[in-house]
């Protein structure tokens, strides 16, 4: 969870989206997908710059949607 949009850069750029890189280097596209829940505030393009990196985000809000991808892969 992130209360400022300042926190939220640290938090999901400089943390999470660097590990989505790493792991995707290492086990490549077909063994894992990255992915970060959300919640708290967040810059629009904070957003967009971890996506393009690798991490996919889903916000907490409403994990129902992450259930249905998860249940999507069997």
């Amino acid at each position: 969870m992130s209360n400022s949009a300042t926190n939220s850069v640290k938090r999901l750029n400089n943390d999470a989206a660097v590990k989505a890189e790493y792991w995707l280097k290492q086990f490549g596209t077909a063994q894992v997908v990255p992915a970060a829940g959300l919640a708290g505030v967040f810059k629009v393009l904070n957003l967009e710059q971890a996506q393009s990196r690798g991490l996919s985000l889903f916000w907490s809000h409403d994990l129902d949607k992450l259930g249905a991808f998860i249940d999507s892969t069997k």
